[in-house]
């Protein structure tokens, strides 16, 4: 199995920080960059080229939304997780229209290691969108 590398961006320490202590016990998994915020995820993506973005909405400086589209400009493959404390019917239409491959709350954090085992398993084309709330799945 290849090693899956992820980049997590997020204005909050706490959440950066149980996201590597989520993914520090698994094998397969690495976090290759930790972002504070929009700008600096930006630059980190672009540096480091993971194979998977945690990335939060709603962040200093320019919110994931503006991230997402960006990276979107430039590559395809890169499996984006939106990740927000306030989920929305509104915003995950945004966020799936803009190029995400998944929407989370944050509430749902402990379904990123079933996302990410299953991208672990699966080929670029074969990913599909999904929200990961019981009541859209699709």
């Amino acid at each position: 199995m290849k090693e899956l590398r992820i980049v997590v961006v997020d204005d909050s320490p706490l959440i950066r920080d149980y996201v590597v202590q989520m993914f520090a016990k698994l094998e397969g998994f690495k976090i290759v960059g930790l972002a504070a915020d929009g700008d600096e995820g930006l630059r980190m993506i672009h540096e480091l080229r993971p194979d998977v973005v945690l990335l939060d909405i709603r962040m200093p400086h320019r919110d994931g939304i503006d991230v997402l589209r960006e990276i979107r400009k430039e590559d395809s493959q890169m499996v984006i997780i939106m990740f927000t404390a306030d989920p929305s019917v509104v915003l995950e239409e945004i966020c799936f229209k803009e190029g995400a491959n998944y929407y989370l709350g944050k509430t749902e954090i402990l379904d990123l290691i079933g996302i990410c085992k299953e991208l672990s398993t699966t080929n670029s084309h074969d990913r599909k969108r999904k929200s990961h709330d019981p009541e859209r799945r699709q």
